[in-house]
């Protein structure tokens, strides 16, 4: 009769640990992958120059508080708001000029409308108050409709500046006449220029929504 010979597993001391096969215990550590992560969320140009407890919300660098820009969602970094912008504003130079050219079109009619308006008398104030608010609107209106879903970040100042430009020689121009002769009319005469105060106004608020 043959006697097996059952030979126990080899033990590690006083353990009661299996001794090492060469099949390594999970540890729960992952394995070295020669990469070592970011510490940061996002790639970013932005280093603060001095040490600081701050951090942006979108890439998580240490944020100078000189350097941050507050956002409905937490204080961000220059660069991120400069990637922002170039992402949302597509204007060319070329477009620049077209809104320029077509508020200085609309400032000189409106500039002679206002003019006109002037001329009525006592009722000219009370028109004002809502041709002004109203020609604004129509400007804004008008160059969103020519450069469709192009939007620029200085639209609003450059339409602006046209408009003042196109509707100056109808309603500042001869208020400076009359203020220059001391005439009685001169303060009649400045309600055009409120009226383009407001359209001026009224065509910026319409054009930064």
């Amino acid at each position: 009769m043959s006697t097996q010979n059952s030979t126990p597993p080899a033990q590690s001391g006083a353990t009661g640990i299996p001794a090492a096969t060469g099949i390594p215990a999970a540890t729960g550590i992952p394995a070295a992958t020669g990469v070592s992560p970011s510490p940061y969320d996002i790639e970013c140009q932005y280093v603060a120059t001095a040490p600081t407890t701050l951090r942006c919300s979108k890439c998580n660098r240490p944020l100078m508080t000189k350097d941050a820009r507050r956002t409905p969602t937490g204080y961000v970094c220059p660069y991120y708001v400069k990637a922002r912008v170039a992402t949302f504003y597509t204007a060319k130079p070329e477009q620049y000029v077209i809104v320029a050219l077509v508020a200085l079109a609309l400032g000189v009619v409106g500039g002679v409308v206002l003019r006109l308006i002037g001329n009525i008398g006592l009722f000219a104030i009370i028109i004002t108050l809502f041709a002004g608010p109203a020609m604004g609107g129509l400007v804004a209106e008008a160059i969103r409709r020519v450069l469709g879903k192009v939007r620029g970040q200085y639209f609003w100042l450059t339409a602006a500046i046209a408009f003042v430009v196109g509707a100056a020689y109808f309603t500042v121009l001869p208020v400076l006449v009359l203020f220059l002769v001391v005439s009685p009319s001169a303060l009649f005469a400045l309600i055009p220029v409120v009226g383009v105060g407001l359209a001026v106004s009224t065509m910026i608020a319409r054009m930064r929504i």
